[in-house]
């Protein structure tokens, strides 16, 4: 944006001053300042080079000159951390000027500067209202507590933060934990604030259910303290009650609370939503107490289709018996109710032809292995110079069984580095570096997943050297691991795609799909699924499909994608599409064939696209081919294969004996 700033101002002020040289003024009008032609704003200053800086930085600089000189000296060192040799190199690559540039880079120092007496004038103002406060600090300490993911912490830290000694280290350790006490202090301070404005606003506020309803990921107050940055007991209630204050006792914002009322609830009130739906409440409303939400027994009954005694139930209790899932959506102040039986047979009812096919798309073998192979080939088109190409493999095998899944596969992508350099992208990329994009380009994984407990472990070849890259050597032979908890929703949907007894549905797949893209908005979830599985009906449902000797089939053409979309004539002009035909066929051997062509017209601004596609498969293996070409331009083209068998292997689940072994969340220190 300053870049663009600085021509529109050169630009300006060269027409302002060539302007009596190509006609004269005539007498009795005055020519306009450069001020009046772009004023500038009191908080920029026009440098001589013609670069806006801040003018807060500016006046810094004038009344620090040696601290200005030594920056001034350093500034090849600056261009280098935006991947340049040098001032000159950077103002070249950037079409400026080196008196641009320098100025460009001696804001960054001064401003980093400014950050820094900033923070060493609040560190000392805090000093000087808790004397005594770092009597017994332990800067090692304070490390492993404040940055747990360093496993090498002193040496490490002070080679990633640049800290040359020991000395250094420590005081920025003091700093560190003098940053975090101002911090918890003005979370103190925010919430005097907003009891001096509402002093009810805690009324009936418990940290310990606040806590258990909002973080339920949590297998105590103790795991989540150091992920927040939480010493002890009065830390986690102060930060927990400032959150509470913040973004929940907090009046909703406007929009939400017109997206409430939209969606049928009552802004300002306890919120309960079933299957979609708010719940209404004409007398007794809904309250929470102790961290239990309490519903009027006979609104509650009715939605869940169950009889309930008493006035009040406990929602999640009376909500989990009944195998409904609940969530809490903070924003709308919302508990939501989802009968996942309920949404999947609701949807299944519009694709009971597809759901058929799927049925058998799964085999019937206790345990079975499928090899994949495929190469995918990328040619950029040359007439002077002939065309080039880049050749890409995968080949990937897995094995299925009750106990898991284990999946091994092997990359080759090396033809890439070529096609990188000729465009540049590794013009600044020092030898390490380009060992490191060598080694991703070519490789090995491998994912073991374990059905009993759900916990994941994978690994890739490249991922030690690329964590390397952090300051930490990793062995090589590292694999990561996920815990049951965290892959729940994953398990769920691999243990029903392997489920012998149980058949996969559109439904099933449908909340698999959507629950991701709405996570956070738990009042959107069923909403989403229903569009989605809607939109899926287009094309898939009952009403789309014909059956055809023993399959079930889709066509459409242009015509009939007008039609289906609704937008006539337009959809040319809509889609920019010159051609389309699609034809999917769905056998009740659970085969599935089909081929697609899409076509873009040649325009004078965007060359002609064509999209090709073929497949067959079945339950077996099958092929699959695929083209993406831009006329004169590239041809990127797809060619896999797959082969199912049944086998007596059994799937590998765990780490290896003997390997290195590291929770992802423990990456979180970096």
């Amino acid at each position: 944006m300053k870049k663009l700033i600085s021509i529109l101002l050169t630009l300006a002020l060269t027409l302002s001053l060539s302007a009596p040289a190509l006609a004269a003024a005539p007498a009795d009008v005055s020519l306009p300042t450069t001020d009046e032609i772009l004023p500038v704003e009191d908080s920029l200053v026009i440098r001589d080079s013609g670069y806006f800086m801040d003018a807060e930085t500016a006046a810094w600089l004038e009344a620090h000159p040696e601290e200005a000189t030594a920056m001034e000296a350093n500034l090849d060192q600056q261009a280098e951390t935006w991947g340049y040799g040098s001032v000159a190199e950077m103002a070249e690559a950037w079409g400026e000027s080196e008196a641009y540039i320098r100025d460009m880079l001696l804001e960054e120092q001064a401003g980093m500067a400014m950050y820094q007496e900033e923070q060493q004038a609040a560190q000392d103002e805090y000093a000087a209202a808790h004397p005594g406060y770092l009597d017994g600090f332990d800067p090692d300490a304070w490390l492993r507590t404040a940055y747990p993911g360093y496993r090498d912490p002193e040496d490490a830290f002070m080679a990633d933060y640049g800290l040359a000694d020991r000395a250094a280290f420590e005081a920025y350790m003091k700093g560190d934990y003098t940053n975090h006490l101002i911090w918890i202090e003005d979370l103190r301070s925010d919430i005097d604030a907003a009891l001096a404005e509402d002093p009810t606003a805690l009324e009936g506020f418990d940290v310990d259910a606040y806590f258990t309803q909002e973080y339920p990921y949590y297998d105590s107050q103790e795991a989540f303290m150091p992920d927040y940055g939480l010493l002890d007991r009065a830390e986690l209630e102060t930060y927990l009650t400032w959150e509470y204050l913040t973004y929940y006792a907090a009046p909703s914002a406007p929009w939400t609370d017109e997206s409430k009322e939209n969606l049928g609830g009552v802004p300002g009130e306890l919120g309960i939503m079933v299957n979609g739906t708010y719940l209404t409440f004409d007398g007794d409303k809904p309250y929470a107490e102790n961290g239990v939400t309490y519903v009027p027994a006979a609104q509650l009954g009715e939605a869940l289709g169950l009889t309930l005694t008493g006035d009040y139930v406990p929602l999640r209790e009376t909500a989990q018996a009944a195998g409904c899932e609940i969530w809490w959506d903070q924003d709308y102040a919302t508990a939501v109710v989802v009968d996942l039986a309920a949404l999947t047979e609701t949807i299944d009812g519009g694709f009971t032809a597809l759901n058929g096919v799927l049925a058998k798309s799964i085999p019937a073998w206790e345990r079975w292995a499928e090899t994949e192979d495929w190469t995918v080939t990328l040619t950029m088109f040359d007439s002077l110079n002939g065309d080039q190409t880049y050749p890409m493999t995968l080949t990937q095998e897995s094995l299925y069984g009750p106990e898991g899944l284990q999946t091994t596969g092997k990359y080759e992508l090396a033809a890439l580095m070529p096609l990188l350099e000729q465009m540049g992208l590794l013009d600044y990329v020092g030898e390490d570096e380009r060992q490191v994009v060598s080694a991703v380009l070519s490789g090995d994984y491998e994912l073991r997943w374990d059905t009993e407990t759900g916990a994941m472990a994978f690994t890739a070849s490249c991922l030690p050297d690329l964590l390397s890259m952090l300051g930490t050597p990793y062995p090589k032979d590292l694999w990561f691991t996920l815990d049951g908890e965290t892959t729940a929703e994953l398990t769920d949907l691999l243990s029903s795609l392997m489920d012998r007894e149980a058949s996969v549905t559109v439904g099933a797949l449908t909340w698999a799909l959507t629950r991701s893209t709405t996570y956070g908005s738990p009042v959107f979830y069923w909403r989403d699924a229903m569009d989605f599985a809607d939109t899926l009906a287009l094309f898939l449902g009952d009403d789309a499909l014909v059956r055809e000797g023993d399959a079930w089939v889709l066509r459409l053409g242009m015509d009939d994608l007008a039609a289906l979309l609704g937008y006539g004539e337009d959809t040319y002009d809509y889609l920019g599409l010159e051609d389309f035909a699609l034809e999917c066929a769905f056998g009740d051997d659970g085969a599935v064939t089909g081929s697609l062509l899409a076509l873009t017209p040649d325009e004078s601004w965007s060359p002609a696209m064509r999209i090709a596609a073929q497949w067959d498969l079945d339950l077996t293996g099958g092929t699959m081919e695929a083209e993406f070409h831009l006329k004169n331009q590239m041809k990127l083209t797809l060619t896999g294969t797959s082969t199912m068998e049944e086998t007596n292997e059994q799937p590998e689940t765990g780490v290896p004996e003997g390997a290195a072994a590291m929770a992802l969340e423990d990456l979180t220190g970096w």
